[in-house]
């Protein structure tokens, strides 16, 4: 499968469809044994489930584009944060990042560059605005409760799935506080407006930034981030795919109306 270096692939698994029995038993040689002793160390049945899918989804995507590597060949690495990166020697520059949340894993593939992904379930139960204070940034929590009250749920996790992808993206986690750099929307909500702006003491730039949210039905909220330097999104194009891994491979059409990227035919 080609890619090309203005391109970036989101790959979405729906973990509670994929339940033939045949097909796990497909996906439990391509886990190294660190990942099989890890999917044995989840309490939960679903959780083990899902652990198994989000492998063979790493493995057998990545085997698209390097189809001379088999699923169960990849090696990966890890930096001091815990961000995996590809250890094979390839000439392709591959970087990649995943999430996952109820019903859905999702993988974002890039060449070269640092990108980030963050997919919440944004019918979850527990609380949301009430501890907006506890991660966001002042600027952020005074945006977020002067909207309306129906309005805030939904800016809670803009807010939540956007900070997630940037840390990732950064591969430092929650090394980075949460507090020490803020987003801003423009008043129309256009998908394309989405600002970052740092404190002193991050180092950052948002020059260097480019960010995306796409809505799967109204229950998923995806955030992207991509370093990058002084481009726009009409640089690069995305392209959405449904896999079932090493099985299925079925192309998402989405919306282009302002707001978040709707996409459809996801679950």
């Amino acid at each position: 499968m080609n890619i090309d270096a203005r391109e970036i692939h989101l790959w979405f698994a729906c973990d509670p469809e994929i339940n033939d029995a045949g097909i796990l038993a497909d996906y439990f040689p391509m886990l190294a044994a660190a990942e099989r002793q890890q999917q044995q160390r989840f309490h939960f049945e679903k959780h083990r489930h899902q652990y198994l899918i989000t492998r063979a989804l790493v493995r057998s995507t990545l085997s698209f584009y390097v189809p001379e590597i088999k699923p169960w060949q990849w090696v990966f690495e890890k930096n001091r944060y815990g961000k995996p990166s590809i250890e094979n020697p390839i000439d392709l520059p591959l970087r990649f990042n995943l999430s996952h949340t109820e019903g859905i894993v999702v993988m974002a593939v890039m060449l070269a560059r640092e990108v980030g992904v963050d997919i919440e379930w944004i019918e979850r139960d527990g609380q949301t605005v009430e501890i907006a204070e506890s991660f966001f940034s002042s600027r952020e929590v005074e945006q977020l409760l002067a909207l309306p009250a129906e309005r805030q749920r939904g800016r809670f996790f803009d807010l939540w799935t956007l900070k997630e992808a940037y840390i990732k993206a950064c591969g430092m986690g929650l090394s980075i506080p949460l507090d020490q750099f803020s987003f801003a929307f423009a008043e129309n909500n256009e998908h394309d407006r989405i600002a970052i702006s740092f404190d002193p003491q991050r180092n950052d730039q948002p020059q260097g930034w480019l960010f995306w949210q796409m809505l799967i039905h109204h229950t998923h909220k995806v955030a992207l981030a991509l370093k990058t330097e002084n481009a726009t999104k009409d640089d690069y194009s995305l392209v959405f795919r449904k896999v079932v891994p090493g099985r299925s491979v079925i192309d998402i059409p989405a919306s282009a109306a302002p707001g978040p990227i709707e996409l459809h035919g996801v679950c």
